[in-house]
C-alpha cells in the first residue's frame, strides 16, 4: 500500500498542475503542497484532500487511506466550493479557538464532558 505523501504526489500529477499551480487552486502556499508530499512532511486538512480528490478524479477514499478504488473518474478542470457553513457566533468562535489550543487528551476529556448530560439523561 503506498503512503498518503506518495498519493498526493500521484494526484496532483494526474492533474498535470506543479506544486505552485495546485497551491493557488486550493489557496494554500506552495510550501504546503511541498510539504504534503514528503515523506516526513505534514498532511493536508480533510478540505484540501477532498479538493484534490475532486481536481485529480481519484477516490477520496484511496486518496485518504489508500484502500478501494483508485479512479473514480475524470479530473475536473475546476474545484467547486463547497456549501458555506451558516456563520458562527462569538462564543462559538472561542471555543473553537480555545478547543484548538488544548492538548489531545484535553479534546477527547472535553468532548466527553459535552456528551455526558446526554448520556445521563438516557439512563
Amino acid at each position: 500500500m503506498s503512503k498518503l505523501y506518495e498519493r498526493i504526489r500521484e494526484a496532483r500529477r494526474l492533474t498535470g498542475l506543479t506544486q505552485e499551480m495546485l497551491a493557488a487552486e486550493l489557496g494554500i502556499s506552495r510550501s504546503a503542497v511541498a510539504q504534503w508530499e514528503m515523506a516526513e512532511g505534514t498532511a493536508p486538512s480533510v478540505e484540501n484532500l477532498i479538493a484534490l480528490a475532486r481536481r485529480s478524479g481519484l477516490h477520496f477514499e484511496y486518496l485518504a487511506t489508500g484502500r478501494g478504488e483508485a479512479c473514480q473518474g475524470p479530473p475536473q478542470l475546476i474545484v467547486e466550493e463547497e456549501a458555506s457553513y451558516y456563520p458562527l457566533s462569538e462564543q462559538q468562535r472561542q471555543l473553537l479557538a480555545g478547543f484548538e489550543q488544548l492538548r489531545p487528551r484535553q479534546r477527547t476529556g472535553l468532548l466527553e464532558l459535552i456528551h455526558a448530560p446526554a448520556s445521563r439523561r438516557r439512563r
